[in-house]
């Protein structure tokens, strides 16, 4: 079996592909930005290689003879499942599990680990959406210990990864394929907690767009919104730089016309891979910047009103985007002032073909619409919550403070209230 064109790693000075059908070669080696050691193989027929990308990419030594192959629900709508299992099974025996439930939370993730302890798993090959990959991704980071999730979550990692880990994403959306964070949900308290570690970078990273095509409309428009939302983020983070612009800024157009395109034609895998490579590049961009407000908004959102992740960021984009248009000396939180702050602003706008942050914001807003999600003056259990209450929420946060512009308690609960107030009717 032919293996991927190969190319340079393309440290420091790389840059995404923004244009044109992202996969005409078929499986690729992709550039990855300098802080991202995971191997990323992208394109068409990249999963049905499973096998030989995972031996390529560790040595004979280190394959996994007992892989956990974790997966999301099967179905008729996966097609290609048997498959790219199959492919795990040619690594060795193989011990397959299905994710008990999406947004995973610490009891989730600790039965999945305490299986794979029992079964003897010697790696880890997660296979599904962003909730899959989290699991996998904290499974194996704590398979080799007796380390428990939740004193992962209180104390650290006191121990490195030992077993490999390979991603492979059936949404395009998390980006979790190449970060360093894995989500854990909190359902009593209401809260989303992170696992972050440099080990939880998988090893392998395979993107093959024709495993994205089978996810429900729900699920893939707010993946892609969420794609669309970290692009965006990382671009105007406190913490980017240089470096994780160059993958930040074509993330946000190519998020844009990638919605725009399986909105036209869903089962269209030119489209599929535009969007695809948008969640990738976007995540590789995050692994640097983290995001800031529309996603600190999104997580009590989440966790406490059960709105989808992208969505919830999607909702408050627009609004964020013009805040920070508008940021000014006495309120830049960014040590690259001002005019570093307009000029990512500004590139963003242009990157999401609007000529006025007002622009790009409707712009935002209208892809909501046609992906026939609701705006938030149209969420009934978004309006009855107190904005005061979900302000003071959304403050804990840590990616608050990452945003370029300071926003007070006042200035944030002003914008949720004005978020749910619906529009006056003209005459």
């Amino acid at each position: 079996m032919a293996g991927p064109t190969r190319h340079p790693r393309g440290r420091g000075g790389s840059t995404p592909c923004s244009g044109g059908d992202p996969d005409t070669a078929g499986p690729t080696d992709l550039p990855t930005p300098s802080y991202v050691p995971t191997r990323v193989v992208f394109g068409r027929g990249a999963a049905t290689q499973l096998a030989a990308l995972v031996r390529d990419r560790l040595g004979a030594a280190a394959v996994p003879r007992r892989p956990l192959v974790l997966t999301g629900r099967g179905g008729p709508a996966k097609p290609w499942l048997d498959q790219v299992v199959d492919q795990c099974r040619r690594l060795g025996a193989a011990v397959v599990v299905a994710n008990s439930r999406p947004n995973p939370t610490g009891e989730s993730i600790q039965a999945v680990l305490e299986l794979a302890r029992r079964a003897g798993a010697d790696g880890v090959v997660a296979i599904g959406g962003g909730s899959v990959l989290d699991t996998g991704k904290t499974v194996a980071l704590l398979l080799s210990g007796t380390t428990s999730v939740a004193h992962a979550l209180r104390h650290g990692v006191p121990a490195p990864r030992r077993v490999p880990l390979v991603a492979v994403p059936t949404t395009a959306g998390s980006g979790a394929e190449v970060t360093r964070t894995a989500t854990v949900w909190d359902d009593r308290a209401g809260r989303k907690h992170a696992l972050d570690h440099p080990q939880l970078f998988p090893d392998l990273a395979v993107v093959d767009p024709v495993l994205t095509t089978s996810a429900p409309t729900s699920v893939w428009a707010s993946a892609g919104l969420d794609a669309l939302s970290q692009a965006v983020e990382s671009s105007w983070a406190v913490a980017a730089d240089e470096e994780s612009l160059r993958f930040s800024l074509p993330a946000v157009r190519m998020a844009a016309d990638g919605l725009h395109a399986v909105l036209t034609a869903p089962a269209d895998v030119t489209a599929r891979s535009l969007l695809s490579r948008a969640s990738l590049t976007a995540g590789l961009a995050i692994a640097r910047t983290r995001t800031t407000i529309p996603h600190a908004l999104s997580y009590p959102m989440t966790a406490r009103l059960g709105l989808a992740h992208g969505h919830a960021c999607a909702l408050t984009l627009g609004a964020v985007l013009c805040f920070n248009a508008e940021v000014g000396e006495r309120d830049c939180h960014d040590p690259r002032g001002v005019a570093h702050t307009l000029a990512v602003v500004r590139a963003v706008v242009r990157h999401l073909r609007a000529p006025t942050p007002a622009a790009a914001a409707r712009r935002v807003a209208e892809l909501v619409r046609r992906l026939g999600l609701p705006a938030p003056h149209q969420l009934a259990q978004l309006r009855r919550i107190d904005p005061t209450s979900l302000a003071d929420d959304v403050l804990s946060y840590d990616r608050f403070t990452n945003n370029p512009r300071h926003m007070s308690r006042a200035q944030l609960t002003a914008l949720l209230t004005a978020l749910t107030t619906p529009p006056a009717r003209t005459p």
